[in-house]
């Protein structure tokens, strides 16, 4: 009965690992109550109310997210993904002793991240975005990524069900709790130490993240504007109507942002909506802006093409520096659910300036550590991150924005339309969050987000050495686990172990037949079988 308790906490637990209403203990505790009880119950009683409390936790995380006839999706897959890494541990663990058998579950549940990581989804909703609050911890992503903080929560779970195993008696599994112990402590240690060590420090600048108006960019949600079929009247209409007071009122704040001291200012994606006739004058346009006021101004625009299917928009980043010229113009790689976007090359392009080497990315594209660690790479101070949210998902995609920072040693400056705006430096810190776009009836129009800004980054073994290794070495130390079992199987099935069993010594016979005086004299014999 106390089992189908550890399921109980385990479900209740496992939504607030999600994507949306999360905590952060919730990351820890869920994990070791289901592995409690996948461990106790019988395997086909185990999997399936995992399997069900993954589907649960699924629809409860992508509540008002997806339309209601795709909600089924992550449904499902959070039925058959769950399971796996808890199935994975109760096929290995029993047949391993010692530290290795805590090591099974956090190499799958690491291993099923990162495949699924890999995916159209990228680390969506990952848990290892729920401890950026812990700083100490968080440092461990700038050696081996978001997957160290990942494998560490699992690992725990492994631990503390050994050591439950023992009705909690620590001599009962003393060298495995020490190795853990030793491991966290140093990761928590090194971790304070580079916080209290290696600030950043030296110049900043002054960066204006603008969001645009929310009246206006709601009324021309509402309309639903798509470039076909229209008429020249039409387009002309919609320009005026929609198009311009968004326009209008983005360069008019640039300028003031400008005057107000900001050298770099970048527009949230989707900013502005246009035609892409209408491109050219944009661009001249915002050419005009960053001359006269002697800024860096990257714009976010959204192009409407005059196609009937799929892909049907442009979404852009562009970059113009003091002089003017264009610096790059970015077409946003990903393609998250209905955007509808023509997807990039995925290439990150940089540029260095007199205030560090800049480098830019939209959005959903901050979900792909892969992408990002271009920037990571190229030895990037500030990566520009505009981006396009709505309320139930903005914070989970500020998490996963804030872990790129601390992998790739750079600060990351995400202004939101839709969403809450968020700047970080590379350790993690918060150096600006601006959530007006939810004050209720547009009490601000003023979405701008303005921050001081390190110019300088630091190098990290994940962006130039390490990577994603610690993924691969999950799904290698898995084949070679499972490797390991069949072969001792096989091994076993095949030199049967030897056992002797006693036989009853035979009877006496009656000496005028044996011939003999002493029968009972006759010595006990065993058999040797197997």
């Amino acid at each position: 009965m106390m089992s189908w308790l550890w399921l109980a906490c385990g479900a209740a637990l496992l939504p607030f690992t999600g994507l949306q209403t999360t905590i952060a203990l919730a990351g820890w505790l869920a994990p070791i109550f289901l592995l409690r009880f996948t461990r106790t119950v019988p395997a086909r009683w185990a999997l399936p109310s995992v399997a069900v409390a993954g589907a649960l936790a699924a629809a409860v995380s992508f509540r008002d997210v997806m339309p209601s006839d795709q909600v089924l999706i992550p449904v499902v897959a959070g039925a058959v993904l769950t399971p796996i890494p808890y199935a994975v541990d109760r096929l290995l663990h029993g047949r391993l002793t010692g530290v290795m058998r805590t090591l099974v579950f956090p190499m799958a549940d690491t291993a099923l991240a990162f495949v699924f990581g890999a995916g159209e989804f990228g680390t969506t909703g990952h848990p290892a975005g729920l401890q950026v609050g812990n700083l100490m911890l968080l440092q461990s992503a700038a050696i081996a990524g978001q997957w160290a903080v990942a494998f560490l929560i699992a690992w725990a779970a492994a631990v503390v069900n050994e050591v439950w195993q023992h009705r909690f008696v620590l001599a009962g599994a003393a060298r495995t709790v020490a190795v853990f112990g030793a491991v966290l402590a140093s990761v928590l240690l090194l971790g304070g130490a580079r916080l209290a060590l290696d600030p950043p420090a030296g110049p900043t600048v002054r960066i204006a993240g603008i969001a645009p108006n929310r009246a206006a960019s709601d009324a021309l949600m509402v309309t639903r504007i798509a470039a076909h079929p229209r008429t020249a009247d039409e387009r002309l209409e919609i320009r005026q109507r929609f198009f311009a007071p968004l326009l209008d009122d983005l360069f008019t704040r640039t300028e003031q942002a400008a005057r107000a001291g900001s050298q770099i200012v970048v527009w949230a994606e989707a900013s502005a909506f246009e035609f892409v006739e209408d491109k050219a004058a944009v661009v001249e346009r915002a050419k005009a802006i960053a001359r006269a006021e002697r800024i860096y101004l990257q714009i976010g625009v959204v192009y409407l093409l005059p196609n009937e299917q799929w892909p049907f928009n442009e979404i852009r980043a562009i970059l113009f520096d003091p002089a003017g010229a264009v610096v790059w113009d970015y077409l946003k790689t990903t393609t998250p659910l209905n955007d509808g976007n023509v997807p990039g090359p995925g290439i990150l392009p940089t540029a260095d300036t007199p205030y560090g080497r800049l480098a830019t990315a939209i959005c959903f594209d901050a979900n792909f550590p892969g992408l990002i660690r271009q920037a990571g790479r190229a030895g990037v101070d500030i990566l520009l991150l505009p981006s396009s949210d709505w309320a139930p998902v903005t914070d989970s995609l500020g998490q996963q924005a804030l872990l790129r920072a601390v992998e790739n040693g750079m600060s990351v400056v995400r202004p939101a339309r839709l969403g809450t705006s968020l700047a970080v430096d590379y350790q993690g810190r918060v150096l600006g969050l601006d959530s007006s776009w939810f004050v209720s009836d547009a009490q601000t129009t003023n979405h701008t987000m303005t921050v001081n800004v390190p110019v300088r980054g630091v190098t990290t073994p994940y962006a130039r050495v390490v990577g994603d290794v610690l993924g691969w070495l999950s799904i290698v130390g898995l084949v070679v686990m499972v490797g390991g079992v069949v072969v001792a199987r096989r091994r076993a099935g095949r030199v049967r172990p030897l056992a002797y069993v006693p036989v009853k010594p035979p009877q006496p016979v009656p000496s005028e037949q044996q011939g003999e005086s002493h029968p009972s004299a006759l010595p006990e014999t065993v058999r040797k079988v197997g």
